[in-house]
This record gives C-alpha cells, structure tokens and sequence, in this order.
C-alpha cells in the first residue's frame, strides 16, 4: 500500500504544496486507487496534479465524515470532473445516513453541514452507505463504523449541534470512518485516519480486531486531541496506550494540537507528516 497526504495542517519543508486546516489522502493498492477525504477547499486537488495523480483514477471516494475541513473540497472535486469531462462514476462510500443531517455551530460558525446535496453526490458518484467493514483489496479495508471499547474516548460531544428527528442534539460524529491495511506477514496493521473522532485507541483496537493483527505498523493521520475540546485525562490514558503500543511508524498530524502532538511524541518515537508525505508499506 502506498499513502499520500493530499492536504493536511503543514507542508513538508520545501515541498511548495498548499496546507490548510483539512485532511485528503490518495492510496494505492493492488490496481485498486481511493480518494479519502477532500480538505476545506480546493488545494487538494492543486497538490495531486502537482504530485502527478490523477485523481480520475479514483475506484473509491471516501468521506469519513460530514465536518466542513473534510468535505468542503467534495464540491470542487465534482466541478473538476465536470471540467474534465469525467464519464464514469467512482463509488463513493459513506458509513452512516447521519452525514446528511444539518450540522449547526450555535456559539460561532453557524451552518456547518454538508454542502452538497445527496442528490447532487449521486450524480457523480455511485454512492453507497455502508456501515459494516469492506473490503477493498485482499488487504486494504474500509472500516465503516468501528466499536468503542474504553471508557475515555469519545466522551465530549462536538461544538456543532446536530437535527434529527426535528430536534437539535448533541453530536459525537457517529459517522467517521478510517481504513485498515493488513501487512502481507498477517502480525501487522497499518491505519489511515482523518479525524479520528471515536479516539485513535479505539480505532487501533478495531483495527487489530479487523485484521486479526497483533501489532501496529505504521498511524498516519489526526488524533482529535486539543486540550480545549479534550481533558487532560484523556491525553494521558491516550497515550499510555500509545506507548504500549510501540508503533513502528507514527505519523500523527491533522486536527491535534501542539500540546498533544508533544505529549504523543513523548509517548512513542514519531516521524513528520505533513502534505507531500509518502508511505510505502508493505
């Protein structure tokens, strides 16, 4: 399997690709090709043509959940395969109907669902809610909804409140989604996250559970630790996990913040990620 960061927070040192508060991934496996993730905007696409990927090629497109610095390029994306006279339909995976719920940020940034319409994304895409894990290759899989199994993650629910059944609720983004790549040796799993709303600990664990795995390989994506949304309670235990762990290869970046980046980079050795990173794994 090979990753690109498409976009994310920083930019490699002299790479001279666009970065944004966003994350987009481009992998590779097989002679399978899926688009994960769009950015707030259109710099995504920018840095695939500028890191020669075509993303036309895309067999999968997938949203990992309905939060703007994730979908807000899926917009630009259908133009572009308008502009580029697109004639097929790449699936497009989602793992919960709640993605379509209204979203809305009622102490700052107002309307904050998706903005384009499911009508719209059916369109172009063939889109398909699948809830339970997929395969994609005989060892790359699309998570779907993951289970929760400690009791520190996933406990504050987001700023933005979310409509459903008529009623404005508190919102945990049941939705999100990542994918799991299970290493030829079958001991080893590797993760590709973008937000990591149900906490990296849960994901790892599903992802272990997935694959039959024992051990981590490699982590490239966020965390969603910031110590103005999270107690330092669960930067801890996250990362007396994460040391635990020994993950061979840890790559933590979108949508955590620099005290907890520290306090990660503590816990475990880790490597830059930033937009322009390559990850070949095998």
């Amino acid at each position: 399997m090979k990753v690109t960061l498409l976009l994310e927070n920083n930019s490699l040192y002299c790479s001279y690709l666009y970065a944004e508060h966003g994350f987009s991934a481009w992998i590779e496996d097989e002679d399978i090709k899926v688009l994960y993730d769009f950015g707030f905007s259109d710099k995504f696409i920018h840095n695939a043509e500028a890191l020669g990927i075509d993303l036309r090629l895309a067999d999968y497109v997938i949203l990992s959940h309905g939060h703007k610095d994730h979908f807000g390029g899926l917009k630009y994306l259908i133009k572009y395969y308008k502009d580029m006279a697109m004639a097929r339909k790449p699936i497009m995976l989602l793992s919960h109907e709640d993605i379509f719920q209204k979203r809305y940020n009622f102490t700052k940034n107002g309307p904050s669902g998706l903005d384009v319409s499911r009508e719209i994304m059916e369109q172009h895409f063939d889109v398909r809610i699948t809830p339970a894990p997929l395969w994609l290759t005989s060892n790359l899989c699309y998570m779907g909804i993951i289970e929760s199994t400690n009791n520190f993650e996933r406990q504050v629910p987001q700023a933005p409140k979310k409509l459903k059944d008529g009623i404005w609720m508190d919102d945990l983004v049941d939705e999100d989604t990542q994918l799991a790549y299970r290493h030829k040796n079958g001991n080893e799993v590797s993760i590709v996250a973008g937000c990591a709303h149900y906490g990296i600990c849960n994901i790892i664990e599903s992802a272990k559970r997935l694959t039959g795995a024992e051990k981590v390989n490699t982590y490239v994506g966020g965390s969603h630790l910031r110590i103005d949304e999270v107690t330092q309670e669960q930067v801890d235990l996250t990362c007396e996990y994460i040391k635990s762990e020994r993950i061979k290869n840890f790559y933590i970046c979108h949508d955590t913040d620099l005290h907890c980046k520290q306090a990660l980079w503590n816990a475990t050795p880790s490597k830059e990620a930033g937009v322009g990173l390559k990850v070949e794994i095998e």
